[in-house]
């Protein structure tokens, strides 16, 4: 294993962090059910952790495009071009049960691409509508791979420059178009804040052990009343900075984590979190829907119910990410290898075969 695999292997900290926003993300799906909003942060805490999980990997300042490349496509996209196929091929035999996907041709090759596009409903949401956060997941790691190729030495202050760039001009130029209203986004710019997260860390910057976890705690209750208190704020001010805050707290509790069955249980949630991200609104509208009829009454609209929910779509995330999403990867990340070694001169070093998730 590589010394990125070793580093993210030794932040059990940041894994667990995961598995708290895993869970955010599903509670927030069953809560819309309900017509009530809440746990949106959480995509605010997965961009800030993305900044950071880059950064990390690009620290020792040895990976390749080519590498950068084959890992976050190993990672990313095959688990989401199934789950894509599973939406599409359903609004052809079942067009009843989804709201503004159709079996569109069209909006197929976008959502496979990462390209944004507007739904009939006005939202910018590809098919699977949980993937528009990939959509700026790939924004971020092409900004990335210019990085590397362009400027090296200055990769980071690259990454942050462009992204602002993009979204500054997004701004003011005031477009209706779908590209546009995506750049303008200033969650875009939680990717830099990341990036920020690392520096911070990497330089030594620690929260006390006795304040850390209190700190963890505080911005997310913090971010879960600004989310009612103040829905039209900017969601960089309301949710970035506490997450950056949040992020570094749980980096500060990391020699404080102990080997326990509680802790390997969200540590394995937390490596599941894409997976359970990506499979969870099938769990959740199909529990939805079937609850009434097994139980009279009953559905994700009552308390228990929805704990019942987030409980099925938790277990049904890990289950997925153990026999479908890790197979997944690994067969793409040996083949991606195979074929990136078969292109390379004679006598070029082979890429270094690192899991980077």
């Amino acid at each position: 294993m590589s010394r990125y695999g070793c580093q993210m292997r030794k932040l059990n900290s940041l894994r667990i962090l995961r598995a708290v926003a895993a869970t955010t993300v599903i509670v927030h799906h069953v809560m819309i059910t309900n017509g009530t909003a809440f746990g949106a942060f959480r995509v605010d805490i997965f961009f800030v952790l993305s900044g950071f999980v880059i950064a990390l990997a690009l620290s020792p300042g040895t990976m390749t495009v080519r590498e950068f490349a084959v890992s976050r496509v190993a990672r990313v996209v095959p688990l989401y071009w199934l789950m894509t196929f599973v939406v599409f091929f359903g609004a052809i035999v079942r067009p009843d049960l989804f709201n503004s996907t159709t079996a569109n041709v069209g909006e197929l090759l976008k959502s496979l691409f990462f390209i944004p596009y507007t739904k009939e409903s006005g939202q910018i949401f590809p098919m699977l509508f949980v993937g528009w956060t990939l959509n700026y997941e790939i924004l971020f790691y092409v900004v990335t791979a210019l990085a590397l190729l362009l400027m090296r030495e200055r990769r980071f202050a690259f990454i942050t420059v462009a992204l602002a760039t993009l979204y500054v001009v997004a701004v003011l130029a005031h477009s209706s178009h779908a590209l546009g209203r995506f750049l303008a986004e200033n969650r875009l710019l939680e990717f830099p804040l990341g990036i920020a997260t690392w520096y911070a860390w990497k330089r030594g910057a620690r929260v006390p052990a006795t304040l850390a976890l209190p700190g963890a705690v505080a911005m997310y209750v913090l971010m879960t009343y600004a989310e009612w208190a103040l829905p039209g704020s900017s969601p960089l001010v309301r949710n970035g900075l506490p997450s950056f805050c949040l992020v570094l707290c749980a980096l500060s509790l990391e020699e404080s984590i102990r080997d326990n069955r509680a802790t390997r249980a969200l540590i394995y949630i937390g490596d599941a979190s894409y997976a359970t991200y990506l499979s969870h609104p099938f769990v959740v509208e199909s529990m939805r829907k079937l609850l009434p009829k097994i139980v009279h009454g009953f559905d994700i609209r009552a308390p228990l119910g929805a704990v019942l929910a987030v409980i099925c779509a938790t277990c049904a995330g890990c289950l997925f990410y153990r026999f479908v999403d890790r197979p997944l990867f690994k067969f793409a990340r040996r083949t991606l290898d195979a074929r990136a070694r078969t292109s390379l001169p004679a006598g070029a070093a082979p890429l270094a075969a690192e899991r980077t998730e």
